[in-house]
């Protein structure tokens, strides 16, 4: 079994350099009536963004607040795997799985609301320090071996338990369908089938209509880049020679995909943007990244069993209101075996930098309430 080594990330001062000469040779190509991103990116807010990524952003203090973490990189089944562990009490270890365009330190202020747990956050394979990519053929069934590899095999925990969002989502409840001897629960804010089959569109409820108006404008408007990553993951790969590029592509996301009122800024800071907007770029892993779309549908999901519920270990779901893949609460009741259901008053598809408290605080009482059984 491979040995965990402690990792320390130091982006050499070089890259650094590189990075603001590319930015400060950028060519924008106009933008017309776009005022409020109906075409896209927005070309005002991009340029205001790429001069702040250049002028002001600070890379050396936020690597320094990552480092004040413990890392480690490890090799499983030929992959090398980033994470951060951060110790806790006695509660339950907990993975914390996260997607795209996440990264491992989406989750930074929802650690001081899981004191009580180990909490490990791991980057996945393609993604941020987990780079790069060993072979082709690392889907979400895959990574989720790893991840279990990684959490009994490596860390040496008997029982842990998971939560999971956008990609994460997936992989976790792939874990805990595979695993449920090792799952203590799971907890979720984008549940989805496995099998990738629609929701039927009737289990929705009058109650959910903002739910179910933020999963209708992706499916009408914001999928383009799922189809791009799902069937040419290698032209995105391309996008990162540039970092206006990256940041246009990344940055559209953050906009759509969050819960404000005109500036998503107030709930996704600059800074968190622009670390973001580094991580992926000083690792170069925009194509890696993307790589994991295609990789997962060209291997059809094959499950354990056939019955329902699909995932049988204790279940807990928060439901933000602007997160863009939401189903019904009905068809959650029937895939899981559904144990608490929590209507957040706010946030969208990234609570982990929206709302850390709510986050937190939901799946802390979740793994408390299972424990107390």
């Amino acid at each position: 079994m491979a040995t965990p080594e402690p990792f320390r990330i130091a982006v050499p001062d070089e890259a650094i350099e590189d990075l603001h000469r590319r930015l400060s040779q950028t060519r924008l190509p106009g933008d017309l009536g776009n005022d409020t991103w109906a075409y896209g990116t927005n070309q005002e807010y991009l340029a205001e963004l790429l001069t702040a990524w250049r002028d002001d952003y600070d890379w050396r203090a936020h690597e320094a607040a990552m480092n004040v973490h413990e890392h480690y990189r490890v090799e499983i089944d030929g992959q090398p795997v980033h994470y951060l562990r951060a110790p806790g009490g006695d509660g339950v270890p907990l993975l914390l799985i996260g997607g795209w365009p996440w990264t491992f330190w989406d989750f930074a202020e929802v650690l001081p609301h899981l004191a009580g747990h180990e909490v490990i956050l791991p980057d996945l394979p393609g993604y941020g320090f987990s780079t790069p990519l060993a072979r082709p053929g690392i889907g979400f069934a895959e990574i989720a071996e790893m991840c279990h590899h990684l959490m009994t095999e490596v860390l040496g925990f008997e029982r842990y338990g998971v939560y999971g969002s956008d990609w994460g989502a997936i992989v976790g409840q792939h874990l805990v369908h595979t695993r449920p001897e090792a799952v203590a629960g799971f907890h979720s804010t984008m549940p989805y089938p496995l099998d990738g089959a629609p929701v039927p569109q009737e289990l929705w409820a009058p109650d959910e209509q903002v739910r179910q108006t933020a999963n209708a404008a992706w499916a009408q408007t914001g999928n383009a880049y799922f189809l791009m990553h799902l069937t040419r993951p290698q032209t995105v790969a391309y996008l990162g020679d540039s970092p206006a590029a990256t940041a246009a592509w990344l940055v559209e996301k953050l906009h759509d995909w969050t819960d404000h009122e005109g500036d998503f800024e107030t709930v996704y800071p600059r800074d968190r943007v622009l670390t973001t907007l580094s991580l992926y770029w000083f690792t170069n892993s925009m194509g890696s990244a993307a790589r994991l779309y295609a990789e997962s549908f060209r291997a059809p999901w094959v499950p354990c069993h056939d019955r329902l519920p699909v995932i049988e270990v204790p279940t807990a779901v928060a439901a933000y209101p602007k997160e863009p893949a939401a189903v019904p609460r009905k068809w959650v009741e029937s895939y899981f075996a559904l144990r608490r259901y929590t209507v957040m008053p706010r946030g969208g598809h990234f609570p982990a930098v929206e709302a850390p408290e709510s986050l937190g605080r939901d799946i802390s009482e979740f793994f408390a309430e299972l424990a107390e059984d």
